[in-house]
């Protein structure tokens, strides 16, 4: 953890999702590592979770975070991607309307 603290850092105000329940606005710091991909985040409230629990952060430019609670339940970490809830706006059509194009 302390290599992480020593290298870039951004923080921003996001919104928390656990499933598909919103938590809420949350206070965010995200630990860049040498490769400049994102590896840990912390949270500010800290929300509520065991170890290996998966929260989704929408950051302020846009980004969805994928973050995974560690063992000792203060700190996340990064994933990866998040869902893309944009790809949900255009819903596929149901397989009957498929057979008849």
């Amino acid at each position: 953890m302390h290599e992480m603290s020593q290298g870039n850092t951004i923080s921003g105000v996001g919104r928390l999702h656990r499933g598909h329940r919103c938590l809420g606005c949350v206070g965010y710091t995200l630990h860049i590592g040498a490769t400049g991909q994102v590896m840990v985040v912390d949270f500010d409230p800290t929300p509520d979770g065991a170890g290996g629990d998966v929260f989704h952060l929408n950051l302020e430019d846009g980004r969805i975070l994928e973050c995974q609670t560690l063992e000792d339940g203060q700190h996340y970490a990064v994933l990866g991607d998040g869902p893309r809830p944009e790809r949900r706006h255009h819903r596929r059509p149901s397989p009957s309307a498929r057979a008849l194009c």
